[in-house]
């Protein structure tokens, strides 16, 4: 799950030395909310100009400022008249005018102004605010280095992904839950924890070490670090054996970050398919969570119920571990079996922002929230808790942590994860946008 929360204190007595990192990850999101504000805006612009362009090209005179936004405004009032009879289902939206200077340079330059194409390109290449964090975080931290005052915080923000994740019930019904969340469950059954009983199998019989294939099985497997931290504990894991596995995680995490974007893209997936991908091939959730909503808002609500699925799948992981690594040994050497409390477990280690999640669905189901709500909800909430959970998220890739992944077990990890994510590629695609669809 979300690399970020592990060994975090989050209380008054330590917010002093959460609160420089914490206020550096809000400086950064608010800056590339800014830039991503921008070149959407510009993109808009961009797109009208080059309506207006291609009617100059065509021989059509182009008309005055004020006509041009006069024509406009007809045909909205036309298209609302039609929508008040009752001829139209969907009311119009206002129709986008560029402004007096912009409209003027293009209709008599015949040409667009650089700052708009420079904004559709990076529309293009989908260098939006997650990606700009994640880039400049990176940069940072592997240049000139994250000062020790911000550590703490920067790592205390990831987690704030989580109350996004919640937010995100409000665009969904059960219906839809229900009839991904089925689909889901499959494939998580298929690839999530068959990923991870190969790697338990195969790094038995290749000799590494349980405590490392342990956490490796359940970090690359399931549900990334929090994963992998869950079952530590019971497959007795030093911590270079949880470096190790968390150091394969981030690296195959960050290889998918920066490439299943465009490798959606090249295979044609649309925004549904990709998202189950994601939501079944990354292991990490803020890097899902980063994919997905790279690649557009479809898509992070598809992998969103996909990662929820797989996140609920933590107890098992620590029951199979518990299974393998305890219980199955010492039957065979007839020691001493303890009781498991199944029940113990779960409450320990089921992810309570799951529940949030389902609250906000169920409050959705029921007409809580309108359409403006939702605006709200997803077009400003969602994007702040996202932008400063990302920054903490790129403040703390660090390529020394990433080459802790090494030898044997990395190369395990790293094949089954890749393994996955290829059977998964493929299934998805298989299976069709439809079924993905969010409704």
């Amino acid at each position: 799950m979300a690399g970020g929360g592990i060994g975090v204190d989050y209380s008054i007595r330590n917010l002093p030395r959460m609160l420089p990192g914490l206020l550096l990850c809000v400086f950064f999101g608010w800056a590339a909310l800014q830039w991503d504000a921008t070149i959407h805006g510009y993109e808009q612009d961009f797109k009208e100009a080059t309506a207006v362009l291609s009617s100059v090209k065509a021989g059509k005179p182009a008309a005055n400022f004020a006509d041009y936004k006069q024509v406009k405004e007809d045909k909205y009032k036309a298209a609302l008249g039609k929508f008040d009879q009752g001829l139209e289902k969907q009311k119009p939206k206002k129709p986008f005018v560029l402004d007096r200077g912009t409209y003027e340079m293009v209709a008599t330059s015949g040409a667009i102004p650089f700052k708009l194409k420079f904004a559709s390109f990076m529309i293009q290449i989908q260098m939006t605010y997650v990606a700009v964090l994640l880039l400049i975080g990176m940069l940072i931290r592997n240049t000139i280095g994250l000062p020790a005052i911000f550590q703490a915080g920067t790592i205390a923000a990831r987690p704030i992904i989580k109350p996004g994740i919640v937010i995100l019930g409000a665009y969904y019904l059960w219906s839809d839950v229900l009839r991904v969340g089925v689909i889901g469950l499959l494939l998580v059954v298929a690839f999530v924890m068959g990923t991870a009983v190969m790697i338990c199998v195969w790094g038995r019989k290749g000799k590494v070490d349980d405590g490392l294939a342990g956490v490796m099985a359940a970090g690359a497997g399931v549900c990334g670090v929090s994963a992998a931290v869950a079952v530590a504990p019971v497959v007795n894991a030093k911590p270079r054996d949880f470096f190790y596995a968390i150091g394969t995680i981030l690296l195959f995490g960050t290889l998918c970050l920066f490439t299943f974007p465009y490798i959606g893209q090249l295979l044609g997936m649309s925004q549904p398919v990709f998202g189950a991908w994601v939501g079944t091939a990354i292991l990490n959730t803020a890097q899902l969570v980063a994919a997905a909503t790279w690649y557009g808002h479809q898509s992070l609500l598809t992998a969103n119920i996909i990662n929820i699925v797989r996140v609920g799948f933590i107890p098992l992981i620590v029951l199979w571990a518990i299974y393998y690594y305890v219980i199955k040994p010492a039957a065979a050497n007839a020691e001493n079996i303890q009781k498991l409390n199944v029940v113990q477990v779960i409450r320990e280690k089921f992810p309570v922002f799951i529940l949030g999640f389902f609250v906000m669905v169920t409050l959705n189901e029921l007409g809580f929230f309108t359409q403006t709500h939702r605006d709200v909800l997803g077009k400003d909430l969602l994007k702040i808790f996202f932008a400063i959970g990302f920054a903490g998220v790129g403040l703390n890739i660090a390529f020394g942590d990433l080459r802790k992944a090494g030898g044997k077990a990395f190369a395990i990890g790293f094949i089954a994860a890749t393994l996955k994510a290829v059977l998964a590629a493929a299934a998805v695609m298989l299976i069709g946008a439809e079924a993905f669809t969010v409704k």
